[in-house]
C-alpha cells in the first residue's frame, strides 16, 4: 500500500528563509555580527 510522503522539511525551510539573520544571530553569534546583512548575497 502506498501512502503519500509527509512534507516535513518545508516547514523549516520557511522559517529558516523567513528568519535566517536572527537564526544565525542565535546559533552563530560571532559570525552573524561580522556579516552585513544590508548585501545581497
Amino acid at each position: 500500500m502506498d501512502f503519500p510522503r509527509a512534507d516535513l522539511d518545508s516547514p523549516w525551510k520557511h522559517i529558516l528563509r523567513t528568519y535566517f539573520p536572527q537564526a544565525m544571530q542565535f546559533f552563530f553569534p560571532n559570525t552573524a555580527a561580522l556579516i552585513d546583512w544590508e548585501q545581497p548575497y
